[in-house]
């Protein structure tokens, strides 16, 4: 087992938003007021079928909560044990112990970075860090923690080539590089 860096003493990494996300949130609220404005409108001139109007606003409340949830209620921490996403409000943990391999996928909605956590068992975790500033200090975190955690961690080449091999010096000390 590997063990933290002498001179690091951080214990966490938190994510902070960027203006950006606050921005897409703001705009996913105003076009699910808007959508569901124009559905009260058709609602009451009496727009056929009724189960459309219905179902277009519903869409209208659901972009609200997606956009308080992408400015406001979404997260993500990192320590050297595990990995938090919070969601709507919500917080999950997933230990690091379980994850095998890492690989890293350009994210559409933002030309951010997506990590991809494999487990043993063949299960997938998707970590979107396309709304968070310290977007790069995460994905250092990260990598590092996984690292410290699997001896035989797998860094997919298309990740390595782009940011290298681990630790890099957050929980790990840069020179207990394999």
């Amino acid at each position: 087992m590997r063990t933290l860096a002498p001179m690091s003493g951080v214990q966490k990494i938190s994510s902070r938003r960027s203006v950006q996300t606050y921005l897409v949130a703001v705009g996913l609220i105003i076009m699910g007021l808007a959508l569901g404005a124009l559905c009260v409108a058709a609602w009451f001139q009496g727009v056929e079928p009724r189960w459309s109007v219905i179902l277009f606003g519903v869409l209208g409340v659901y972009m609200v909560f997606l956009g308080v949830d992408e400015g406001w209620l979404s997260g993500l921490e990192v320590t050297p044990e595990a990995l938090r996403i919070q969601s709507f409000g919500r917080w999950e943990e997933h230990p690091l112990t379980r994850f095998e391999a890492v690989d890293g996928l350009r994210d559409i909605l933002g030309g951010g970075l997506q990590l991809v956590l494999i487990a043993a068992q063949g299960q997938a975790l998707r970590v979107p860090l396309r709304r968070y500033a310290n977007a790069g200090q995460l994905t250092q975190a990260l990598l590092d923690a996984l690292w410290l955690k699997n001896n035989d961690l797998l860094t997919m080449p298309r990740l390595a080539r782009r940011l290298g091999q681990p630790p890099f010096g957050v929980f790990a000390g840069k020179k207990s590089r394999r």
